[in-house]
C-alpha cells in the first residue's frame, strides 16, 4: 500500500495543478491563482527527491538566487506563492502532450513514419534530411511532441547506429528542423510577442520568415548530407516494405487531422477568448478521443492510457522542478537593476544597427545557456528596444527579435526543447547545447544580417 501512494503521489499533485490551471482559465479570482503557486510549492520538494542530479543541482540554484532575490524584494512573504505560476501553461501543455504521442503509437503513425524514413534510404545522409523534414512539418502541428515522436522514429530506424552517434544525430535533425519551423509559424508565441513588441504586422513578417526557414533548412540538409553521407545505413531487421505510394496516403491522413487540430484550437480560442496554447490544452484529450474513434481505436487508445498515465506523469518530476523553479527565478530577475545595466551599452550601439543586432543576438544565446526563459528574453529585449522602433527598421528589429529568441530551441541549454531532448537521449543537456551551439550562431547571425538587410 505504501509502494501504491508513493507511485501515484507525484501524478496526483501534477494534476491537481493542472486542474488548478484549467480552472483559473474560466475563473479570474485571485485566490485560485494564489493555490495555483501554493501547489507548485508542494510540487518541488516532492519532485524533487526522484529527479535526476543534474536537473536538482540547476533547480537549487535557480531556487536559491529566487529566494535571494525575493528577500531585498521588500514584499510581503505571504505573496510568494504567486511568482511561482508563471510557467503553469507550459507544464499543463507538456502533461497533455503524451495523449498525442499515445495516439501515434495506437494509431501505429510513428511505424508510418519510420517506413518513409527507411524507404529507399541508403546512407544518413538522406536518413538526416528526411528526419529533419519530418520533424519541421510536425513541429507545426503537434509543438515539444514531435521532438517525442521523431526521436522515437528515428531511434527505431537507426538501431544498429551506436548511441554515440545516434544522439548528436537526432539532436541535430530534430532540433534545428523545430528552431527553423518556429520562424513562420501561426501559432509560435514568440512570434506573437514579436508583433505586438514591434508592431509590425504578421503577414509583413511572413515572407523574410519563409525566406529564412526554407533557406536555412536547405543549407542544414546540405551539411547533414555532407557530414553523414559516407556512413551507410542499415535499416533494422524488423522494417518492413510498404510502398511509397501506400505511406503517402497515410501520412497524408495524418497531416489532414493535424491540418482540423489547428482549424479546431483556432476556433476554440476565439470562442472562449483564451490564447491559441491555451486552446490546444483544452482540445488535445477530446481530439485525440474524437481522432481514436474515426480510426477505429478508441478502446486500445484509452486501454494503452491507463496503462502508461501513472509512469507517463511520474516522467515529468524533471520537467517540473526545473520549470517551476526557473519561472520563479525568472520572475524575480526582471525585478532588478541588471535591466537597466544592459539596456544602457545597446542604446549606445544604435548607430552601428549590425552590432546592434549582433549583441542582441549575443545577449539572447548567452541568456539561454545560463538559465533564463526565452519569455523573459524576448520581453527583456522588447522593453530594451522601444526607444529604436522609430530610428530603425521596425521590421529589422522584428525579425532580430525573433531569430536571436528561437536560436535557444536548438541550444538553450534549459530551453523546453533541450530538456526535452535530454529527456529522450539521458544526455547532460550541456552536451545537447555542445552538439548545436554552432548552428544556433549562424542561425542568430544570419537573421542579424537579414534583419541589416532590409534597414
Amino acid at each position: 500500500m505504501e509502494y501504491t501512494y508513493k507511485k501515484i503521489l507525484k501524478p496526483s499533485l501534477y494534476t491537481i495543478f493542472i486542474l488548478i490551471y484549467l480552472i483559473s482559465l474560466f475563473m479570474d479570482n485571485n485566490y485560485i491563482i494564489y493555490l495555483l503557486g501554493c501547489s507548485a510549492l508542494v510540487i518541488i520538494p516532492v519532485s524533487f527527491k526522484g529527479a535526476s542530479r543534474t536537473f536538482q543541482i540547476i533547480s537549487t540554484i535557480f531556487v536559491f538566487a529566487g529566494f535571494l532575490i525575493f528577500s531585498f524584494s521588500g514584499e510581503n512573504w505571504l505573496t510568494l506563492p504567486l511568482h511561482f505560476t508563471s510557467t503553469a501553461l507550459l507544464l499543463s501543455l507538456l502533461y497533455f502532450l503524451p495523449f498525442v504521442n499515445n495516439l501515434m503509437v495506437v494509431g501505429k503513425y510513428d511505424q508510418e513514419l519510420q517506413n518513409l524514413l527507411q524507404l529507399r534510404t541508403k546512407h544518413l545522409g538522406q536518413l538526416y534530411y528526411r528526419s529533419s523534414l519530418i520533424a519541421y512539418i510536425l513541429c507545426l502541428f503537434v509543438f515539444f511532441s514531435a521532438i517525442t515522436i521523431v526521436q522515437g522514429v528515428v531511434k527505431d530506424s537507426a538501431q544498429k547506429l551506436s548511441k554515440s552517434r545516434l544522439d548528436p544525430f537526432s539532436s541535430q535533425s530534430i532540433l534545428r528542423s523545430f528552431a527553423l519551423a518556429n520562424v513562420w509559424s501561426p501559432i509560435e508565441i514568440f512570434i506573437a510577442l514579436t508583433v505586438t513588441i514591434t508592431g509590425v504586422a504578421y503577414f509583413e513578417l511572413l515572407p523574410w520568415a519563409l525566406f529564412f526557414s526554407i533557406s536555412l533548412l536547405l543549407i542544414d540538409w546540405c551539411i547533414g548530407w555532407f557530414t553523414y553521407r559516407q556512413e551507410v545505413y542499415e535499416a533494422p531487421e524488423t522494417s518492413s516494405e510498404t510502398s511509397g505510394s501506400q505511406l503517402m496516403g497515410k501520412v497524408s491522413y495524418l497531416l489532414g487531422m493535424l491540418f482540423l487540430f489547428i482549424f479546431l484550437a483556432f476556433g476554440v480560442q476565439k470562442l472562449l477568448s483564451i490564447t491559441y496554447f491555451n486552446a490546444v490544452i483544452l482540445l488535445i484529450l477530446p481530439f485525440t478521443l474524437l481522432w481514436a474513434l474515426t480510426i477505429k481505436q478508441l478502446k486500445e487508445f484509452i486501454s494503452y492510457n491507463k496503462k502508461n498515465w501513472v509512469p507517463q506523469v511520474n516522467g515529468l518530476q524533471n520537467l517540473m522542478l526545473l520549470f517551476i523553479s526557473l519561472g520563479f527565478f525568472s520572475e524575480m530577475f526582471e525585478q532588478t537593476t541588471m535591466i537597466n545595466m544592459i539596456q544602457t551599452p545597446l542604446l549606445q550601439l544604435s548607430s552601428l544597427p549590425l552590432l546592434l543586432f549582433i549583441a542582441i543576438q549575443l545577449v539572447s544565446l548567452l541568456f539561454s545557456l545560463i538559465g533564463i526563459h526565452p519569455l523573459v528574453t524576448i520581453s527583456l529585449m522588447g522593453t530594451l528596444i522601444q526607444p529604436l522602433l522609430t530610428e530603425l527598421n521596425p521590421l529589422s528589429l522584428a525579425i532580430v527579435l525573433l531569430t536571436s529568441t528561437l536560436a535557444s530551441d536548438a541550444a538553450g541549454t534549459f530551453n523546453t526543447t533541450v530538456t526535452i531532448m535530454s529527456q529522450l537521449t539521458g544526455r547532460n543537456p550541456y552536451r545537447i547545447t555542445k552538439w548545436n551551439i554552432g548552428f544556433a550562431i549562424w542561425f542568430g547571425t544570419a537573421g542579424s544580417l537579414l534583419g541589416w538587410m532590409l534597414l
